[in-house]
């Protein structure tokens, strides 16, 4: 697992994580949740080190997260982060009597130091080559707007959503559309007029952008999901060893074969293959259940591991404020430790069985005064029992203050 360490960024004060297959950040608004999220975003695309990444480098990669993410003003000369990753160490203002804890297996590496406080350590033989996608809570924009098309920005966070959902919901016709997650509905895009529709059935169409709240926030996250943990994998399988052996071979001969202007034309190509080939997929989900019914939001988190969880090894970063999002992911825990016990004959009646999901590969982080603390206060650990269960936590806190405040009312009511 990845290792995050960031201190005195915006409202965090101190944070020391290890990132797993699916990583929730609770707590209030404005605790930190987003910028954690978009720090593990950024650190996820360093991953790919290619011609971009290193560009960012030289610019300063600090200048790019804070850029690309509308982060400017959230560091300081107190700022420092350390991620330890699959292919890179990223260090920013870590002090150098401090030693770099070192990933095992990490292997050789490339080190550069492009801007002040800033380190970078590139694993020689890379072991992921992951696809990023930051799907941010404000997308529902990309429903709304008809004129999606002309709009242009900085290269930041809300225009690299946009060109993927532009490359995504291509793939969904009217002749092939996507069923969207247990809604009865389904979506396609209409090239010749250049529109989002729904149908609910063979003569009820409507355009997205007429389309309830709900629909316009579930439906770019449902498509661009479905599309970027199954689609691009299809379209663009992975070479088989036989494959990347004779890939090796043909640019080693190309190499050995060019003049000094095609051997620069060979790099790009051999960068080229790397990188369109992704190992998986890192999601970033800010607030999956905005403009959402309780029952939902249960139905999209279910969608969601479904999604991810089919045997590549895709990683999800949710933030949210949401109990039933929570509490539906503590019911997929708890199904696969119980599930070779469930009656055959009731395992359809009970959802989260089909959703079952590896404790081990979960960890729930609830976030307050700038720190990750669990229930008992202790910092850097997740809010779940030995079994991997999410136990005491924000939400039920909240809960429980209102139902005092109304047992308390009840007393005066005759």
């Amino acid at each position: 697992m990845s290792r995050l360490i960031i201190r005195n960024v915006g409202p965090i004060k101190s944070v020391d994580i290890r990132l797993n297959k699916v990583n929730v950040f609770i707590g209030p608004q404005g605790s930190g949740k987003s910028t954690i999220a978009k720090i593990v975003s950024f650190c996820s695309w360093l991953e790919k080190v290619n011609e971009a990444t290193d560009r960012a480098a030289v610019d300063g990669l600090i200048k790019r997260l804070g850029k690309f993410h509308h982060m400017e003003e959230y560091f300081t000369e107190k700022s420092v982060i350390l991620y330890l990753g699959d292919n890179v160490v990223f260090a920013y203002h870590w002090k150098e009597k401090d030693a770099i804890p070192m990933p095992k297996g990490f292997g050789e590496y490339n080190a550069s130091s492009y801007q002040k406080g800033e380190l970078i350590l590139s694993a020689v033989n890379k072991r992921v080559n992951p696809k990023v996608i930051y799907i941010p809570a404000e997308r529902n924009f990309v429903s709304a707007v008809p004129t999606l098309k002309n709009y242009s920005d900085k290269n930041d966070n809300l225009q690299s959503f946009v060109n993927d959902w532009f490359d995504a919901k291509r793939h969904y016709t009217k002749e092939s559309p996507m069923p969207v997650t247990n809604l009865g509905l389904n979506y396609y895009y209409n090239k010749s007029v250049d529109l989002d529709y729904l149908s609910l059935g063979a003569k009820s169409q409507i355009p997205l952008t007429s389309a309830s709240s709900g629909f316009q926030s579930i439906v770019p996250l449902a498509v661009l999901v479905k599309w970027l943990s199954s689609g691009i994998y299809e379209e663009n399988k992975p070479f088989s060893p036989a494959e990347n052996e004779k890939v090796r071979n043909l640019l080693a001969h190309l190499s050995g074969n060019t003049n000094e202007s095609e051997a620069e034309l060979v790099e790009r190509l051999r960068g080229f293959i790397q990188g369109r080939v992704y190992s998986h997929t890192q999601f970033i989900v800010e607030e999956p259940e905005q403009n959402l019914f309780p029952q939902t939001q249960m139905d999209l988190l279910y969608h969601l591991i479904s999604e991810i969880n089919h045997g590549r090894n895709h990683r999800l970063v949710l933030t949210t404020h949401s109990p039933y999002v929570l509490y539906a992911l503590n019911n997929c825990l708890l199904a696969y430790l119980v599930k070779d016990k469930v009656d055959e004959e009731i395992v359809e009646e009970i959802a989260p069985v089909k959703y079952a999901l590896n404790p081990e590969d979960v960890s729930v982080w609830s976030i307050k005064d700038g720190c990750v603390r669990n229930d008992k206060g202790e910092p850097h650990k997740t809010i779940q029992d030995k079994r991997g269960l999410i136990r005491k936590n924000y939400f039920n806190e909240v809960m429980r203050q209102v139902m005092s405040d109304f047992n308390t009312l009840l007393g005066y009511d005759d």
